[in-house]
């Protein structure tokens, strides 16, 4: 005879509400028969305590299943690799208390943290996948609803856009695939862990496609701002000469720039807005100047207004005492391969 002190396996939950509920009808239904007048108060109980059960069995079940649904998402290999950044959170679930005042509260901040933002600073030519709910959010911020995909357990995969706002409900549905396939740039990203939304970069083919295609344009990026450091047309201070020189600048505003120092020398102030949370090497796209003379604001702004697209910016301008402050912006997402096509301002 062989000792076995390993604990008896713990009954299955049908098992345990089939139990609980014979128990229930034996304790309370039987005693009823002995009087026919207690039979309609006996049917009622019955139904109630029925009822009852099967909703404590439906939420067990859906915890159950849950659970395991999150623990095969989370030991699941990506189907094709990729030379993205690991990127952790590419197929969280979610808060871990989703139902809760506080998670419902941190998720809608960052979701109308992501929408102000793909709103003010996306292309509203470009074709955004979203789920519903930020999708709704994106659209009341001024987003065009005709450029909004939503995504949905029926729709497939975010191919055919240029950007994909990653909610843990969109993580959740296409889990490591997002980064590895679909989306494998993260240029903008709210909130953090369970409320985590990452606005991403999607590409015509994919992360396999985009991949070597960034990698290309960053040298390019760094040969043409290394030219420009150098040129004596420019005035930067240091940051914005080691950003031009790494190739952390935007190509359409070296491009931009290039054009500027034939027509006017150039004074620098900084570079920005490269998205908050964004993946390290995301260009910046905001190139802050000054104009110290109303004759030279007026030839900057006529320069940059002629310009057509990809190279026309948005531009915003204020007083810095007697000197004049020009913003020159490109929308989101950079484009690759401009420096390379020997595109001319």
């Amino acid at each position: 005879m062989t000792n076995d002190s390993r604990p008896p396996p713990e009954p299955s939950w049908a098992t345990v509400i089939a139990t609980t509920l014979r128990l229930w009808i034996q304790r309370h239904v039987v005693p009823a028969r002995r009087g026919r007048t207690g039979r309609a108060r006996r049917y009622r109980g019955l139904a109630e305590a029925a009822a009852a059960v099967l909703v404590v069995a439906g939420a067990l079940t859906a915890a159950v299943v849950v659970g395991k649904s999150q623990g095969e998402t989370a030991g699941r290999t990506p189907a094709t690799q990729s030379s993205a950044p690991a990127d952790p959170s590419a197929s969280s679930a979610g808060p871990a208390n989703p139902g809760s005042s506080a998670a419902l509260a941190a998720a809608e901040a960052s979701r109308q943290q992501a929408a102000a933002w793909v709103a003010g600073q996306v292309d509203h030519g470009v074709i955004v996948s979203c789920d519903q709910l930020m999708c709704d959010a994106l659209q009341q911020d001024g987003f065009p609803a005709a450029s909004l995909s939503p995504i949905s357990s029926s729709s497939g995969d975010p191919l055919g856009s240029g950007i994909v706002v990653a909610t843990a409900t969109v993580r959740s549905q296409l889990g490591p695939r997002l980064a590895t396939v679909y989306a494998p740039l993260v240029i903008a990203s709210f909130g953090g862990s369970g409320n985590l939304v990452q606005v991403r970069v999607t590409a015509v083919g994919g992360a396999v496609a985009y991949l070597p295609a960034l990698r290309a344009d960053l040298a390019a990026r760094k040969q043409a701002g290394s030219e420009l450091a150098g040129n004596k047309a420019i005035r930067a201070p240091a940051p914005a000469l080691a950003q031009l020189t790494a190739g952390r600048v935007d190509s359409r505003l070296l491009i931009t720039l290039a054009a500027l120092t034939h027509k006017l020398g150039v004074q620098i102030v900084s570079f920005g807005d490269a998205g908050p949370g964004a993946a390290p090497g995301v260009p910046f796209r905001e190139l802050t100047v000054t104009a110290p003379t109303a004759g030279y604001l007026s030839q900057l702004l006529g320069f940059l207004r002629a310009q057509r697209p990809p190279l026309r910016p948005d531009i915003s301008q204020h007083q810095h005492g007697r000197t004049t402050v020009v913003q020159i912006t490109f929308t989101a997402p950079s484009p690759t391969g401009l420096l390379g096509a020997g595109v001319s301002p």
